[in-house]
């Protein structure tokens, strides 16, 4: 599919794949408005990307309407895709594990998922047009000892992006997911080196992914009108 002149919101945009996503959009001709919390994470993204900036934090449910308009008037009033791509980490085990950040990973993974989608839906609803892609994880289906909170975030944003799809199929809004593994960016390299190897060497594959891997993927799902409600895992068959 041809994204240029495409409208196309990314939230969690100034870093890791969101970063780079926003780049090969921007490449392609598309309009890319990327959303960070990090005002000069957002200025070094823009400068990297060519993609317009907001900064809000989409976790703050009371001020998400007001940065919704201004995010639609940015774009001069269409949306054509919304990438929710936004995510944090916060790696500890279930009996030490502060309340505090359980919440914070759920109401940044999960919570601003909802957030955000709601409110694009009545622009879409008026176009009568949308895709909402939404950046869920291969830690959904197996877990991950040490992130209980993020992949419980992240099986949230697939029953979330089934159930939304369910609702506004009859505006021809899709609503799909994609459930990335390990790449070659962003939160990977997080991990000491001896877990980086011992990782790699899991994935049938033998590599990481690369970024340009999700932007073929997204080309595909905003291509077809008739694809709604899916998971899309993508993790060179780590999870098999």
């Amino acid at each position: 599919m041809n994204v240029k002149g495409k409208n196309i919101i990314i939230t969690g945009g100034s870093l890791g794949i969101g970063k780079e996503t926003a780049r090969t959009l921007v490449e392609k001709g598309a309009n890319v408005l990327i959303t960070g919390r990090s005002e000069s994470r957002l200025i070094e993204a823009k400068r990297y990307t060519g993609a317009k900036i907001i900064e809000f934090d989409i976790s703050d449910h009371e001020n998400i309407s007001d940065n919704a308009v201004k995010c639609i008037d940015i774009l001069e009033g269409r949306v054509d895709v919304l990438i929710n791509n936004a995510g944090i980490h916060v790696d500890e085990l279930v009996n030490k594990m502060n309340p505090n950040n359980w919440k914070n990973v759920i109401d940044v993974n999960l919570t601003g998922t909802f957030n955000c989608s709601k409110s694009v839906l009545p622009q879409m609803i008026k176009q009568n047009y949308g895709s909402i892609i939404n950046i869920s994880s291969f830690t959904a289906f197996q877990g991950i000892a040490g992130a209980s909170n993020y992949a419980a975030s992240k099986a949230g944003v697939v029953a979330f992006t089934k159930s939304l799809a369910k609702e506004v199929s009859k505006f021809d809004i899709t609503v799909n997911a994609i459930a990335p593994g390990y790449f070659d960016i962003g939160m990977f390299y997080d991990i000491d080196k001896k877990t980086q190897r011992k990782i790699i060497s899991n994935i049938p594959a033998k590599r990481l992914g690369q970024p340009k891997e999700i932007f073929e993927l997204i080309k595909i799902i905003i291509s077809s009108r008739y694809t709604t409600g899916q998971v899309f895992t993508l993790d060179g068959g780590f999870s098999l």
